[in-house]
């Protein structure tokens, strides 16, 4: 899995996707920091780049249109988000959008494998 992350790192710069394969190529076993990932969420802080309030807001902030297009599919994918208004959104949207691309990719490299 790592040679596959290696080579969709050379192919995605800037991105969401980009920031999911460093985190990812940070654990010994990918694999698992999928499997964790996609099981506690963000909220485990389990991704390091994703734990103070200034990292997921500058992450919205850098990835505002990746996460705009990604947030206007599922909200018609779920008929609504159901978006909590007691947090903080730019949060919640950065951790929404990390964890719905991760869970992308790891079935897009679960399929390859």
């Amino acid at each position: 899995m790592k040679d596959t992350l290696q080579k969709l790192l050379e192919e995605n710069h800037g991105n969401i996707t980009e920031a999911i394969i460093n985190e990812a190529l940070e654990y010994d076993s990918p694999k698992s920091f999928f499997e964790d990932l996609l099981q506690y969420g963000c909220q485990s802080w389990m991704v390091s780049s994703m734990i103070r309030y200034k990292d997921t807001h500058e992450f919205y902030d850098k990835h505002y249109d990746e996460i705009e297009e990604l947030r206007a599919e599922l909200d018609e994918q779920w008929i609504g988000l159901n978006i909590p208004t007691h947090s903080d959104l730019k949060n919640f949207l950065a951790w929404l959008s990390f964890e719905e691309k991760a869970r992308l990719l790891y079935d897009e490299l679960e399929m390859s494998l």
